[in-house]
Parts: C-alpha cells; sequence; structure tokens
C-alpha cells in the first residue's frame, strides 16, 4: 500500500471515530520508510537472482550449441560470449552476496 491509501484509510477511521484503527494506521505510517526499504532490497535480490538464472539458462544454451557444433565458424563467436557471460555471472554473484550480507 502507498502513503496516500493508508492516509486515506486513516481519514476514515478519522470520520468514524474507530480510535483503535488510527493508532494501527499511524503505527504502520511510522514504520512505512523502513518496511518500503526492506522490500525494495527483498526486490533488488530477486531481480539479481532472477538476472543470475537467465545467465546460467543462456550458458547452456551455448554450451549446448558449442557441443552439437564445435567445428562451426561461430564457435569461437560462441566461447566469447560464454567468457562475456561468465564474467558477468561473477558480478551478478558478487551483488546478490552483497545484498545479503546487507539484509543481515
Amino acid at each position: 500500500m502507498s502513503i496516500d491509501d493508508f492516509l486515506d484509510l486513516l481519514n476514515y477511521a478519522i470520520a468514524i471515530n474507530d480510535e483503535q484503527w488510527q493508532a494501527d494506521l499511524l503505527d504502520r505510517l511510522k514504520n512505512y520508510k523502513e518496511l518500503a526499504e526492506a522490500q525494495k532490497q527483498v526486490d533488488s535480490v530477486r531481480e539479481l537472482w532472477s538476472r543470475f538464472d537467465h545467465i546460467n539458462f543462456m550458458l547452456l544454451q551455448l554450451f549446448d550449441k558449442l557441443r552439437d557444433h564445435e567445428d562451426d565458424e561461430g564457435s569461437d563467436r560462441w566461447k566469447e560470449q560464454i567468457w562475456e557471460l561468465k564474467m558477468e555471472r561473477i558480478t551478478v554473484a558478487k551483488q546478490i552476496q552483497d545484498r545479503y550480507i546487507k539484509i543481515r
């Protein structure tokens, strides 16, 4: 929920004189920034894992091509792509590790 949603609910809680709900909404608003930041970190880690998985999928496809057509003219290009993907995977893995260290 966005801050606007919480404020709308707070206005409604005030209108119906529900003090318990008002207090609960105010507590949530006070902690909203921390919760939003934590969710942003979780989403960032998920995005990195998705990228990591995609890199592995592309690597598997390239290894299959290389295995089946090692003597083709494109094999040197595939080997170069494999090398670049491995380097990118290392970078993404380090980013994932850094995010886990910050979360804990």
